[in-house]
């Protein structure tokens, strides 16, 4: 069944390339990521940016960056020359995602824009202090997810669940207590946190590693 299921499916994706130009996977639209800057979008909060800019500058390591404001994405984003780090929003969260530009009426899929990958850091009104404390993770989550992406369709279509693994050690979900493990980059331990909308009763549930940011699970509830 599953060999007659690929062909259907390989039969399908030959046939949108005939009709509509060819078609590329998403982890072949993830190739150029290296040789592309990434633009960090800076969001006018002053002591966010300034720990976004701290961040990002040492810890980002898998393409060239640079930082830019909110009217510079407005004006480039339909190119193919860049990459965005963003913060991006629904009715009940906050998410930081990276996007490659491009226009989205391209012929060419390769010079289309799209997301990449979203991570849930904060409620849509942001303010907690999660987001600031555990911006270190959630770049290196990213970074992770975008270079395993460039390897595998397999993450590059399942998302963030496909970095998930068994949890190993203490979860420390008390607020203080997590704070404390995270700061102190304690070994073979982990953290739980909850990201709740304050508007509906929808949350997200993360659990990473405290010392090597590796994402353990993922739920949304």
């Amino acid at each position: 069944m599953k060999k007659y299921l690929l062909i259907i499916l390989m039969l399908l994706c030959q046939c949108a390339a005939f009709g509509q130009g060819r078609v590329y996977t998403k982890k072949a639209r993830l190739e150029d990521f290296p040789s592309r800057t990434t633009r960090v979008v800076l969001t006018g909060q002053e002591v966010f940016d300034a720990i976004l800019k701290e961040e990002i500058s040492s810890r980002w390591m898998i393409s060239p960056y640079e930082f830019c404001t909110v009217s510079d994405y407005t004006r480039e984003r339909y190119t193919d020359l860049y990459y965005f780090i963003r913060f991006t929003f629904d009715a009940d969260f906050t998410y930081m995602t990276l996007s490659k530009g491009g226009d989205p009426d391209a012929e060419n899929q390769l010079k289309q824009g799209f997301d990449a990958v979203s991570i849930p850091i904060a409620p849509a009104e942001m303010g907690g202090g999660d987001e600031l404390l555990y911006l270190p993770a959630y770049i290196d989550i990213m970074q992770t997810f975008i270079s395993k992406a460039m390897e595998s369709d397999r993450v590059a279509y399942r998302g963030l669940k496909a970095l998930t693994s068994k949890i190993i050690g203490p979860v420390y979900s008390d607020p203080a207590a997590a704070a404390a493990a995270f700061n102190n980059a304690e070994k073979f331990a982990n953290v739980k946190v909850e990201i709740g909308s304050s508007s509906s009763n929808r949350k997200y549930e993360l659990v990473f590693t405290t010392d090597t940011h590796e994402l353990r699970s993922i739920k949304k509830k």
